[in-house]
């Protein structure tokens, strides 16, 4: 023990070092002092600043940068905590692994955080991700230091849609594993990830302004998206030189009714679907109507519905029978549009029986309801060619026109097929005409198909 006894004395004369030098120096020399018992040692690596150890390789401080001193450490197990003897790497009564002595604690949570870590994987593995995410955030409150179990947390966080907890926990993984090989992987994933939250708030101040852009519409046209009366009378339904679903053309009687001047708008369908988000109540819906619906058109993000003027499309046949309900309204059947666009004296198109394509919107950009005034219809309803086609009430029947009553016809009872009217603005020829006939399923959305709505006089 005498050899070691200068190297404690020459501690008196480092006066003028800093302070943790000096202290260092000391615990080194008593770190080689205790070398005389007959306990497992390891040589491990302090660092003079912040006295963190380190394995025997390294050679600077990952913290600070200090070059790293050489001390001896007793080994012991991080299990049962008992001292390691000499020559000892594993411990005779649990088989782990011996440790330096003041960090068992530390290893003793390690352990502990790669059980929960496996289970969390186990669980993960079998899709359970809200199981598996307090699984590894178990693990990471014991032992952060497991860059593994960042990258799991990280994926598992953007699969649940917290994508800023994603990117934390992703940053940490290459932070702890900065040579591994997938590092690149993760930095792409990162930046998808911020993207995608980047979007997101664009896509949330878009929201924004779209929500004012509608309130300022509800309230400036809410009396302009009024309605009109088709009085009681015969009119001329079908034709007689077109489609065969088309023939014969007919006289049909309508008792009188109210119909919308304009397609349904996005901001009319804005308030629809904002009363349905804050109730919840599906208590006007087609008791046919697909489950789990909640009459968002398709496609809702799209620019398109930032336009609070132009008519609502893809919205399927449950949607706009919906909307109509809540309205205290209806869909209009085949023989209430057919008369409401072409008039008493059975019209080819809502103007008249000339074709001019400078009376309604097609073949181009959608536009705000009512954009052509000139193409009105003998009863003052708007873009009845052009625009959108329209959802009505009828099953659709090819042969329905030829064994249809002639006192107010609601169609047929049953069917595949919802009947569409109105030509679009990707409408051509015969498909613009106030008689043309079209059919869809009542659950498709079409880009191209609207709806306007129809109620009884007081």
């Amino acid at each position: 023990m005498t050899q070691f006894l200068p190297l404690l004395f020459s501690a008196y004369y480092l006066r003028r070092l800093k302070p943790a030098a000096t202290y260092c120096l000391l615990l080194t020399a008593y770190c080689l002092l205790s070398t005389v018992y007959c306990f497992a040692e390891e040589a491990l690596k302090i660092c003079p600043k912040c006295f963190k150890s380190y394995p025997a390789e390294s050679n600077f401080c990952s913290v600070d940068g200090e070059k790293l001193i050489t001390a001896v450490s007793k080994l012991v197990c991080p299990k049962c905590g008992r001292r390691g003897e000499t020559g000892e790497k594993f411990c005779p009564q649990d088989g782990e692994k011996l440790v330096p002595e003041g960090e068992e604690g530390i290893e003793k949570k390690r352990l502990e955080a790669l059980k929960h870590y496996e289970e969390g994987n186990r669980l993960s593995d079998q899709k359970e991700y809200d199981k598996a995410l307090e699984e590894y955030l178990a693990a990471e409150r014991l032992y952060e230091e497991l860059p593994e179990l960042h990258y799991n947390i990280g994926w598992l966080y953007s699969k649940l849609g917290a994508a800023e907890e994603a990117i934390k926990h992703m940053k940490r993984y290459i932070a702890l594993k900065p040579q591994a090989a997938d590092i690149n992987d993760a930095l792409v994933y990162i930046n998808l990830l911020q993207k995608g939250i980047d979007e997101a708030q664009k896509r949330s101040t878009t929201l924004q302004d779209r929500n004012e852009a509608m309130e300022n519409a509800l309230a400036k046209n809410r009396e302009k998206w009024d309605m009109v009366l088709v009085g009681a009378g015969e009119f001329i339904m079908g034709s007689d030189d077109q489609r065969d679903d088309c023939y014969p053309n007919h006289n049909v009687y309508l008792p009188a009714f109210y119909i919308d001047r304009y397609e349904v708008t996005n901001a009319q369908y804005y308030e629809f679907l904002e009363y349905i988000k804050k109730t919840g109540d599906h208590s006007k819906c087609h008791r046919d109507e697909p489950p789990g619906k909640d009459h968002t058109p398709r496609n809702w993000e799209d620019s398109y519905y930032d336009n609070p003027d132009f008519p609502v499309t893809r919205i399927d046949w449950y949607d706009a029978y919906a909307y109509a309900a809540w309205a205290g309204k209806r869909l209009p059947t085949e023989a209430e549009w057919e008369k409401a666009a072409r008039g008493p004296n059975g019209n080819r198109f809502p103007w008249g029986n000339e074709w001019n394509p400078e009376n309604c919107n097609v073949g181009g950009e959608q536009k705000p309801v009512g954009s052509y005034p000139q193409g009105v219809s003998p009863y003052g309803c708007h873009d009845m060619a052009g625009s959108v086609a329209e959802w009505v009430a009828d099953w659709y029947d090819p042969e329905y026109y030829q064994r249809s009553h002639s006192n107010n016809p609601q169609g047929p009872e049953k069917g595949v097929k919802k009947v569409i009217r109105g030509g679009s603005r990707f409408g051509r020829g015969f498909l613009l005409r106030s008689t043309a006939r079209k059919c869809e399923a009542p659950n498709i959305h079409n880009q191209a198909v609207g709806f306007r709505c129809v109620k009884k006089p007081s």
